[in-house]
């Protein structure tokens, strides 16, 4: 009975620490974007706050906190020549905006390891004064490595890291996928994508605009 009252305690403490699971952000292709700009040059729209949108709520309170704003867009080329997303610049009202690079974006945003997980050795220090000291006075030296006792409390501190470290993994690849500098964007075609903006206030009449450049692409017949 004290041995289930126990095991119970330590998976609520864990398991409210746990990691959240990483939800998708392809998505986005499917939205419906209001029209923010409409030029010779770019058809532009753009939604905010895509992970709150897409239920990662966690990376969205990180990216809230580092006052960063994780925007999904829209990008069409109205022009007649190919662009590359390098050639992009944004800028939020008269000032120009600071772009972050979607692999720092998904450092800043990371799950990082609950203050909660500090319990797991404790944990592990009861369990095993509870559970698996049989009354030996030289346990170390009398039990062999491969008899070593399982550890309840270190299965769940393990799932819960791989957990964690999947869930990383998973938004860092997909914002990767959806890097506009990595795009070209081919006229008349929609391009889709993920940014950061550093901004501590509101986005406010966001746009785009190509920089004067003798950069040129040539596509393959």
């Amino acid at each position: 009975m004290f041995r289930s009252a126990f095991l119970f305690f330590i998976s609520i403490i864990l398991l409210s620490s746990c990691a959240a699971r990483y939800k998708t952000i392809t998505g986005i292709r499917d939205w419906s974007y209001p029209q923010n700009q409409f030029d010779k040059q770019f058809s532009f729209s753009y939604f905010d706050n895509v992970l709150k949108e897409t239920n990662n709520k966690r990376a969205a309170r990180w990216a809230k906190r580092k006052n960063i704003h994780v925007i999904g867009i829209k990008l069409i080329n109205n022009g007649e020549k190919p662009i590359h997303g390098t050639q992009l610049s944004f800028y939020n009202g008269d000032e120009r905006a600071e772009i972050i690079h979607n692999q720092w974006l998904a450092k800043k945003v990371r799950q990082r390891i609950s203050p909660l997980m500090i319990v797991v050795l404790p944990a592990l220090l009861v369990e095993d004064a509870i559970f698996h000291r049989n009354g030996d006075t030289d346990e170390f030296n009398t039990r062999s490595f491969e008899n070593d006792p399982h550890y309840f409390t270190e299965d769940i501190a393990n799932q819960e890291e791989k957990r964690r470290k999947d869930a990383n993994f998973s938004l860092k690849d997909e914002l990767m996928k959806f890097q506009l500098a990595n795009q070209v964007l081919i006229p008349n075609k929609a391009v889709y994508g993920v940014i950061g903006i550093r901004c501590k206030g509101e986005l406010k009449d966001l746009r785009v605009v190509k920089n004067d450049s003798d950069f040129s692409i040539i596509l393959k017949p």
